[in-house]
């Protein structure tokens, strides 16, 4: 018997398995509130697809010594089976891989479900930054465009959940005309 425990061999040797098993229960749990939670992760935008947000419109609204101001219009599609309530939105916009502005909006609107609408975002630009930058631009006749960011969409329960958005395209500027046929990142 051992004298400091109180217990026979054999009690040490029940003991340590008892511990193996009760350690083997702990990570068997801690795994499953791992799992659990990265599922909770990926549910937390509850199923919802990502909307779609192609570049529409730019257009120069006021230019002082060293700001310009644009008035960026974009549009965002809905390919969810139910309309979408968006709480505003958040837009990086880059011109041939050079970022050209960063813009947000608070205006709540809805999304059709399976439409879109048009909004605008007004986009702040340091001329500093411009001169170095939209020289490539201007000299360009096709100009590839990049917007990212969140749009923050308003889900039945009332917490807002903020879905990615990354989208490519190209502009002809001598036609005008704008590809906006890519697909949409899902979120």
């Amino acid at each position: 018997m051992d004298e400091r425990s109180g217990h026979g061999r054999e009690g040490g040797a029940e003991a340590r398995r008892w511990w193996r098993a009760s350690g083997r229960v702990a990570v068997a749990a801690a795994l499953s509130f791992v799992a659990t939670a990265g599922l909770a992760g990926c549910a937390s935008s509850g199923g919802l697809v990502a909307p779609a947000v192609t570049l529409v419109d730019l257009e120069l609204v006021d230019a002082t010594v060293f700001e310009s101001t644009f008035e960026v219009a974009v549009r965002i599609a809905n390919d969810n089976p139910e309309p979408l309530l968006v709480d505003g939105l958040v837009l990086s916009l880059e011109l041939d891989g050079r970022g050209f502005g960063k813009g947000s909006t608070g205006e709540r609107f809805e999304v059709p479900r399976l439409g879109s609408v048009v909004r605008n975002v007004e986009m702040r630009l340091s001329h500093v930054a411009i001169a170095t930058k939209i020289r490539g631009v201007l000299s360009s006749k096709v100009v590839d465009y990049a917007i990212t960011g969140k749009v923050y969409v308003v889900r039945p329960s009332g917490a807002v959940v903020g879905l990615p958005v990354d989208k490519q395209g190209r502009i002809d500027l001598s036609g005008g005309t704008i590809d906006a046929a890519e697909t949409p990142t899902e979120g």
